[in-house]
């Protein structure tokens, strides 16, 4: 046998839920560290690239041609697309600060005109190079050239501002929305499975929802065994009332034809078959009753330790009578005696029934068996005729109330047909089990299996 302690933790609903949220939280986490890292004061000096001092030096040349600053700060940035910023050294005044960023640390300025030579500046998303100072009709002026960002620069600096925040939104957005679909979604598809059932579409069942193998399939196969415990109690419930329909018309019918005969011919011959169908309806109530009762498990059943043999002997000769005039004989074989927790009216009646039942569809010149056999933890009790027997696909379809197997067993025997169905209930209500068997040699038996007390030191 397979062991059942270990279980898929991807078959269960709360592992992913759990593993969703901790994903969530992962991401959230990296992306924080991220954009932490980005917008921290990443700061470099560094020396310039090789050539890069001549060059500009070269571009610099004939700035004196210009005559005013306006004019030569428009010329400069109109040639090379906004790229040089112009300070004056003095006083270290940005003379076209707009072209810089607004988180643009200008304090970086100042420590760029300490230095000695020229140096490359990396802050954040700004590359400076410079100062290179040059005289502007005998003003001085420090230039600084904005250049590309190398390529050894993060990724995530180039992005804007506010863009990994609204990443990490998006993707937890998801990340949420997965979740909740995963929940939702098939809770509404039970949902709309469980409106079609409760409008009277008794054949609906969850379909797919209940191969999931997690929470939710568990409860779709739920509703689907509560579906067809219901649609197989309401189909009982028809079948239970048209059978009662059928047993109570019939007799009502003698009945009616008897008290027609009795008024035309007034000699009280019809009196007798009279009373015999009333009989009948009135056996037919009291057994209905019984088993409604006991189907619907408000019997009080009284439960004492009684000794089964003494119960089955006064049964025994309660029916030996009307046994011996069907040429029959009631054989007891087992214990004397049988210590079991019982309640003697109900277990009583059930026996009576099987019994019976016995009698009634077995041959003349027959034994019918009643064995009882003691185990260590139960008492098998099983009673034996020699009758027609009945097909294999009905022995668990006879304890059902109103079942008729064939002909040979109908309503025409005597019976209620409530009889087993009765005997099952009584059995389940000893916390019991009971079925039939078809011996080898022809008829069938009935077995009932019941707990067993255990024996007293004194009785042993």
């Amino acid at each position: 046998m397979k062991s059942s302690w270990w279980v898929n933790p991807w078959r269960l609903l709360a592992f992913r839920f759990f593993l969703a949220f901790w994903l969530v939280m992962a991401l959230t986490v990296t992306v924080a560290v991220l954009l932490a890292h980005t917008v921290q004061d990443d700061t470099d000096i560094r020396r310039l690239p090789p050539g890069l001092e001549d060059e500009v030096k070269h571009l610099l040349r004939g700035l004196n041609r210009f005559d005013t600053l306006e004019e030569l700060n428009q010329r400069l940035n109109r040639r090379d697309r906004n790229r040089w910023l112009v300070v004056d050294p003095e006083n270290n005044q940005i003379l076209n600060g707009a072209i810089l960023p607004e988180d643009f640390n200008r304090q970086w300025l100042t420590e760029l005109s300490q230095l000695n030579r020229p140096r490359l500046l990396i802050h954040r998303k700004v590359v400076l190079a410079g100062p290179f100072l040059v005289m502007f009709h005998d003003r001085p002026l420090a230039l600084y050239q904005q250049r590309p960002r190398p390529d050894d620069a993060p990724l995530l600096a180039f992005l804007p501002k506010y863009t990994l925040p609204l990443l990490l939104l998006f993707f937890s957005l998801i990340a949420a929305v997965g979740v909740a679909l995963t929940l939702s979604r098939p809770l509404r598809q039970l949902q709309q499975k469980n409106l079609q059932f409760a409008s009277g579409d008794l054949t609906t069942r969850a379909g797919s929802l209940a191969t999931r193998q997690d929470e939710l399939g568990e409860l779709a196969r739920g509703f689907d065994e509560m579906a067809v415990k219901i649609s197989d109690l309401l189909e009982n419930q028809q079948r239970l009332l048209r059978d009662i329909s059928h047993d109570l018309r019939t007799p009502l019918t003698r009945a009616q034809l008897a008290i027609a005969l009795e008024q035309r011919q007034q000699t009280g011959e019809q009196l007798p078959r009279l009373s015999q169908e009333l009989e009948r309806i009135d056996q037919l109530l009291a057994e209905l009753l019984t088993f409604s009762r006991l189907d619907a498990g408000q019997y009080q059943t009284n439960l004492q330790p009684l000794d089964l043999v003494d119960l089955l002997d006064e049964l025994i000769q309660l029916n030996q009578l009307e046994a011996s005039q069907r040429q029959q004989r009631i054989v007891y074989q087992g214990p004397a005696h049988c210590q079991v927790l019982l309640d003697s009216m109900l277990l009583g009646r059930a026996l009576e029934n099987i019994v019976r039942n016995a009698m009634k569809y077995s041959p003349e010149h027959t034994d019918i068996l009643v064995s009882v056999s003691q185990f260590a933890h139960e008492v098998e009790l099983a009673v034996t005729d020699q009758g027609p027997g009945i097909p294999p696909d009905a022995l668990q379809r006879i304890f059902e109330p109103f079942y008729r197997v064939s002909d040979s067993r109908n309503s025409a025997t005597g019976g209620t047909g409530l009889g087993l169905a009765i005997a099952a209930q009584a059995v389940k209500q000893h916390k019991g089990r009971i079925q039939a068997q078809l011996p080898s040699h022809g008829g069938l038996r009935i077995v009932m299996v019941l707990p067993r007390l255990p024996e007293s030191p004194a009785s042993a």
